[in-house]
């Protein structure tokens, strides 16, 4: 009879002594073993990866340092841009310094800046992330570029600003007060202080003149009145300069200080000084000035001509 056993050595005529390995049990170890080396290559494969996004260049670090010193001087020259052109004299250093050259210091920064970012990006390293290189220069470029339009759109649209200091100091509630003042500046009123008719002009609360020194002032009750006020006043005041030119009392360089309630007829170095003290707008008035120093010239030499004649 045969022997079916497949375990049974043919020559030997006996079986085999080892046992035969479960391949099942094998293939799991393997398969674990190979599952357990993988995981380790893993581990190895994202330790060099990490190590390569820590790359940086030295160049990279100083031009990123570069970008947020200029971006945060570009923001501070961006905010005077525009707090310049919302209220002039809030800077008192710059009051008098164009804006134009406010803010193209700023839009020069933001340039510059701008070059500092992009070279810190291209010189990092090639298998490095360029993600958050120069973001405090990224940020700094935003807030500046936004004063600056701020500003520009301000200046545009104001250009005298929005908002203005009250520079009128004079005591328009009180014409005495008002008289008082522009005797300080011009000297004491001889001959006492004239109350004048208003004219019919509407709005008007006092008009008082002085004739020695030659000097007068209109006060309004307010300032909406005052603007539509001061107009006619001032073509009324040129038309009695053109009637009594030939008058030697009308001869010489007058001027009108105007301000918000308020406006001073008289001589131009009394105006010039009566705006120190008050503030106001000076005006000039046609057919005074140089035309009335001529005119006192003419006639001087006519009178001359006719005494020698």
């Amino acid at each position: 009879m045969s022997n079916n056993n497949e375990d049974y050595d043919f020559f030997e005529g006996e079986e085999y002594s080892e046992p035969i390995p479960d391949r099942r049990g094998a293939g799991a170890r393997g398969g674990r073993g190979s599952g357990y080396a993988g995981s380790a290559a893993g581990v190895h494969s994202t330790g060099r990866r990490a190590t390569k996004l820590k790359i940086d260049s030295p160049a990279s670090k100083v031009l990123r340092r570069l970008a947020l010193a200029t971006g945060l001087l570009a923001v501070v020259a961006g905010a005077s841009s525009a707090t310049h052109e919302i209220a002039p004299y809030a800077i008192p250093f710059l009051t008098k310094v164009p804006g134009r050259y406010i803010a193209a210091t700023a839009a020069v920064l933001i340039g510059i800046t701008l070059m500092f970012v992009i070279g810190a990006r291209a010189t990092m390293p090639r298998n490095s992330t360029h993600g958050g290189v120069g973001g405090g220069g990224i940020v700094t470029i935003v807030l500046a570029s936004a004063c600056l339009v701020v500003g520009v759109a301000v200046g545009v649209l104001f250009p005298k600003g929005l908002i203005l200091p009250d520079t009128d100091k004079a005591p328009v509630d009180s014409a005495v007060q008002m008289e008082q003042g522009i005797e300080q500046v011009a000297g004491k009123c001889e001959g006492g202080w004239i109350g004048l008719d208003t004219g019919g002009i509407p709005g008007v609360s006092t008009v008082q003149m002085c004739a020695k020194p030659r000097v007068a002032f209109v006060s309004f009750e307010s300032e909406t009145m005052a603007s539509v006020g001061m107009a006619p006043i001032q073509s009324k005041i040129s038309e009695l300069l053109d009637q009594y030119s030939d008058n030697a009392n009308a001869q010489g360089d007058w001027k009108l200080l105007t301000g918000k309630r308020w406006m001073v007829f008289g001589e131009s170095n009394n105006i010039s000084a009566l705006q120190q003290q008050w503030g106001g707008d000076i005006v000039a008035i046609p057919g005074t000035g140089e035309g009335s120093d001529s005119s006192s010239a003419d006639a001087s030499t006519d009178g001359s001509t006719t005494t020698a004649g």
